[in-house]
């Protein structure tokens, strides 16, 4: 049962929400899609037609009785160099930043607790995967229209699972998604 995990807070600068899409040599990010109380619109995300999981993920997080939202997500797979064990070459990983639907009255400590339940509850799902989970506390610069703005916390959940092929990462990511999904509080 191979699960690590690091927690860190980026204090550098806040990212702004909503956002526009942005293209360059690194990324082909496609913007901000507020999809509060609106999970039917989960299909819009490009992401959700690669992974199940995570378009259940983005599903429950955007119901209407949902105390958490999605602020972006994002997939991808690689392997890793020589000097990592051929059991854990292929990785396919990703991230989703969530922010409290209340984003304007929850504080660091809330992002710290619900870290603690994200470990908690991902290490005793881990089974047989080899998962790595980081999860950085991110300040969000909110700026939506007829709504609180101001700079506020948020949590960015980066997550890879391993393996020995491709095919046995995705499905390992998948479980890891899915696992994410059932300890986040999706539900008031």
């Amino acid at each position: 049962m191979p699960f690590h995990f690091e927690f860190s807070v980026d204090h550098v600068e806040a990212i702004t929400v909503p956002y526009c899409s942005i293209t360059d040599s690194i990324r082909r990010n496609r913007g901000f899609i507020d999809l509060r109380r609106e999970p039917e619109r989960a299909a819009e995300i490009e992401e959700c037609r690669e992974s199940h999981a995570l378009m259940d993920f983005i599903k429950r997080a955007a119901a209407i009785d949902s105390p958490i939202f999605t602020l972006g997500c994002d997939l991808g797979v690689h392997t890793e160099p020589v000097g990592v064990s051929r059991r854990r070459r292929e990785v396919a990983g990703g991230y989703v930043q969530i922010s409290r639907v209340d984003y304007y009255a929850t504080n660091t400590d809330d992002y710290a607790a619900l870290a603690n339940t994200i470990v908690d509850g991902l290490r005793a799902r881990c089974a047989s995967d080899n998962w790595r989970i980081s999860l950085l506390g991110k300040w969000v610069n909110f700026q939506f229209e007829d709504e609180a703005t101001g700079i506020y916390p948020s949590l960015w959940i980066w997550f890879y699972a391993a393996a020995a092929d491709r095919a046995e990462a995705l499905k390992s990511r998948e479980r890891l998604i899915s696992s994410l999904s059932d300890v986040l509080p999706c539900r008031k």
